[in-house]
């Protein structure tokens, strides 16, 4: 990992102390806080999205980096989802090793009704790199919309199918896996390429995606559908979590809106902030 912001540094040697925290879990919550803090809370504030005081939700939260920069921001309620109770244990020791509150439970937002104590609750809730994962787009932002108060904001961001590794490829961890664009080959070749991966979870996920093939005009068009004011679209070549990651800068390539096709090719990410009506 790059050299982190002395903020997230100083976050993750709090985590140190605790010997039920493995080196992973807190490689994963150090670059997903480092962006939370750096990027997201900031662009959230600047498009005119107060958490403080907030009821908020990450659905798909995993090891609780994101939300733990969000919660910094003292919001009166947080609550954290995932489907991975593994995630869910992780967060839960993050959070208290940095003092920090919020209800972590298990939830399914495709196929799980939503609890009549979430319905309309929250101000704000994100979904960061989920709903690509998610085979129903459209029902499962139809779930979203039902934890949301009237006037309340969504942030929503996937890297769209057909970008470079928009098929996760990365999962594989084979030679096919390094190469971009394998998602444009026929089915019957890019089925045997990801077939080769070393871990059934990883072929199955690959092949979930597909399903999905989550692209630019779609998340557009089931925004639309669904009635929610968009209040900000981007696009970007480089990722805003690269810098996190790997050191490079975030490059955004609003350009593209205006480009079918091109557009899903070469912007790595899309993110939109919507707003659900009163």
């Amino acid at each position: 990992m790059p050299k982190l912001s002395t903020r997230t540094a100083d976050r993750v040697k709090l985590l140190e102390s605790r010997s039920d925290l493995n080196s992973y879990e807190r490689y994963y919550f150090g670059y997903q806080y480092g962006l939370g803090s750096e990027y997201i809370v900031p662009y959230l504030q600047k498009h005119g999205v107060n958490l403080q005081g907030s009821s908020i939700c990450e659905i798909g939260c995993g090891e609780g980096g994101v939300l733990a920069a969000l919660t910094e921001e003292k919001p009166a309620e947080v609550v954290g989802i995932d489907i991975r109770q593994s995630a869910l244990d992780s967060a839960k020791k993050t959070f208290d090793a940095l003092g920090l509150s919020a209800e972590f439970t298990i939830h399914d937002i495709t196929n799980s009704p939503t609890p009549a104590r979430w319905k309309e609750h929250f101000d704000f809730v994100t979904l960061r790199d989920v709903i690509e994962h998610l085979l129903d787009t459209e029902k499962s932002l139809q779930h979203v919309a039902e934890f949301v108060k009237p006037g309340g904001h969504i942030f929503i961001v996937f890297p769209p199918y057909y970008s470079p590794f928009g098929a996760h490829q990365h999962l594989l961890d084979n030679k096919m896996g390094k190469l971009p664009y394998i998602q444009t080959l026929p089915d019957k070749l890019f089925t045997k390429a990801y077939k080769k991966a070393r871990l059934q979870i990883d072929v199955d996920e690959v092949a979930h995606i597909r399903n999905v093939r989550l692209t630019i005009a779609k998340m557009r068009k089931t925004i639309e559908s669904q009635g929610f004011e968009l209040v900000r679209e981007e696009l970007y070549f480089l990722r805003p979590v690269f810098k996190m990651k790997f050191g490079l800068p975030s490059i955004k390539a609003n350009f593209l809106k205006a480009l079918p096709g091109i557009r899903e090719l070469f912007a790595l990410e899309a993110s939109y902030l919507i707003r659900k009506r009163s």
